[in-house]
């Protein structure tokens, strides 16, 4: 039999990335009568994709009047006791869903197909609240989104780039760095002396920027970790039911990427209207 994934990634467990897939690392069930395939994980990928296009649809049906206007304050709230009773509760599903299908996997066509739905409220009524010009970020991230994933998609797959053990290693150095030294500029920030100094680098636009270029590089690369962990699952002959750990955990991944575009191009507007 071959090596279980367990075995194979266990030696480098240490360097994880995306905290879902991660977990089927540890998986040593296996069922060639009912295995994994890459035909289901990607019709659960779907699946919550969709979730993130109902949130959508639900926000804009929530949030328009008969007449066609938007039911929004001066202040970009939205007037609508429905509609902003499900924003809070969007908000809240974003929080709290990826917690629960990380401590109770059982439940992740549940709590997954929350989070996702609750990301796609959020945008969208961020993008009615902010206007056009947001609008316009959220479209170009998508599309940026999409470029990224596939390009990552069709390297790993065409195994023009290897996912080896030093490859994991200077990824997860990477993001190490990236936390350590946000916290060290957190302790700076606190102490009067260095003050000054954090307040002047968090206004340096140019600073700004590269930060969410390097994060957006290494979401990038995470997606690649992401498929090797899913083809050893699929390899191995994992049991079906753990497809929507694979799915979701990818969706999640895609989501944390959108996200770090949609900063970068928003930094990217305040940089040129200065």
């Amino acid at each position: 039999m071959a090596k279980s994934l367990a075995e194979r990634v266990t030696s480098s467990y240490f360097f994880r990335t995306n905290p879902i897939i991660s977990r089927l690392a540890r998986v040593e069930d296996t069922d060639a009568d009912n295995c994994c395939s890459y035909a289901g994980i990607t019709t659960k990928l779907l699946y919550f994709i969709a979730m993130v296009v109902v949130g959508v649809v639900t926000c804009m049906l929530l949030t328009y009047i008969p007449g066609g206007e938007a039911a929004f304050s001066e202040n970009g709230m939205p007037i609508s006791g429905v509609g902003s009773g499900v924003l809070v509760l969007a908000a809240i599903m974003l929080l709290i869903c990826p917690l629960l299908a990380m401590l109770i996997k059982v439940t992740i066509p549940v709590t997954g197909a929350m989070f996702c739905f609750g990301t796609g409220y959020v945008l969208s009524w961020a993008s009615m609240a902010y206007g056009k010009e947001y609008r316009s970020s959220i479209l170009l991230a998508v599309i940026l989104t999409m470029i990224v994933v596939s390009t990552m998609g069709f390297l790993y797959f065409t195994g023009k780039v290897r996912v080896t053990e030093r490859f994991r290693t200077v990824l997860t150095t990477l993001i190490m760095c990236s936390i350590l030294l946000g916290l060290v500029v957190f302790i700076l920030a606190l102490i009067p002396g260095t003050r000054p100094f954090v307040t002047s680098l968090r206004a340096n636009m140019l600073i700004n920027i590269g930060g969410s270029v390097l994060y957006v590089v290494i979401a990038s690369l995470f997606l690649l970790v992401d498929f090797d962990t899913i083809r050893r699952a699929v390899d191995d002959g994992l049991p079906k039911k753990y497809e929507w750990w694979a799915s979701f955990g990818l969706a999640f991944s895609i989501i944390w990427l959108f996200f770090k575009i949609l900063e970068l191009l928003s930094k990217l507007k305040k940089f040129n209207k200065k």
